[in-house]
């Protein structure tokens, strides 16, 4: 399947459009890829699920979306000063029998 079809925004051809693999701090590869397709209009999916969901932007989303990353409104506060906490599940066979 290579046309995607956004009911508001029109029809996305992922095998016409220009795929950008994004990349960690240091150059390695990282999940995503970003779709330029020849109408404007821009796609973001999982590079190794090429198949899978895709979003679609409009020209003016994608500059949202883009000027929100690069002020940190999508930032996330690490976790690293967390303590680490073991979830632990019952396993049936561990379980005593019911009497």
């Amino acid at each position: 399947m290579t046309k995607r079809e956004h009911p508001l925004k029109g029809e996305f051809d992922t095998a016409t459009a220009r795929w950008e693999r994004t990349t960690h701090e240091d150059g390695t590869p990282a999940a995503l890829e970003i779709g330029y397709a020849d109408n404007g209009l821009v796609a973001l999916r999982m590079a190794e699920d090429p198949e899978g969901d895709i979003l679609i932007y409009t020209p003016s989303e994608w500059e949202a979306f883009v000027d929100g990353v690069r002020d940190g409104e999508f930032d996330i506060e690490t976790w690293d000063d967390e303590p680490i906490v073991e979830i632990i599940e019952d396993d049936e066979e561990d379980a005593p029998a019911n009497k």
